[in-house]
């Protein structure tokens, strides 16, 4: 009796940690968390049996408050650079980003891309902040994974705003470096 007693409360904190490693937009938090939501939504697509069931994945990122949340959000670009779905500004689907810049100078994109096909990674930025007001950058971490979608290959991901305490990227505006001119 005992050992079905143990047996059951494993079995419960393990069930409470595969819960934990589930996320929601609204969860996301931290690095971990970050992964986990890409991973889910990776997940979830790699699931779909054909493009009707994609599709319908795809429109739950755009409208689930599952998948997106303020500032967190699912968007896929191919390797070339060219947006595949992005759940909060769809006019940057089918536009190629492969030279989009930060104000310091990284090329996000490609960053992005080389991160996804070394098998997925963390990538550090700036990007303008929806919550801020003003020109300002903020930075921003995102995690990106390499995704086959009907035998053409992209990166889906998502990002997160951090604390300058949470990230390697230099909070620098174009004022600053205009200043610097």
């Amino acid at each position: 009796m005992l050992r079905i007693l143990l047996f059951v409360l494993i079995a419960i904190g393990l069930l409470g940690e595969a819960e934990k490693a589930a996320a929601a937009a609204r969860d996301v938090v931290d690095r971990e968390t970050l992964k986990n939501f890409v991973l889910e939504a990776k997940s979830l697509l790699d699931s779909a049996q054909d493009e009707a069931e994609r599709t319908a994945i795809l429109e739950s990122f755009r409208t689930d408050e599952k998948w997106k949340h303020g500032p967190i959000y699912i968007f896929i670009t191919g390797f070339d650079g060219t947006g595949f779905f992005h759940a909060t500004q769809p006019e940057r689907e089918g536009v190629n980003g492969i030279d989009t810049e930060d104000s310091n100078g990284v090329k996000v994109t490609q960053q992005n891309i080389a991160a996804a096909q070394a098998g997925g990674g963390f990538t550090e930025y700036l990007w303008d902040n929806p919550a801020i007001e003003g020109e300002d950058e903020s930075p921003k971490i995102s995690y990106v994974a390499p995704i086959e979608i009907e035998g053409t290959s992209y990166y889906i991901g998502a990002g997160l705003y951090l604390t300058e305490d949470q990230t390697n990227v230099a909070p620098i505006s174009w004022g600053s470096l205009k200043g610097q001119v």
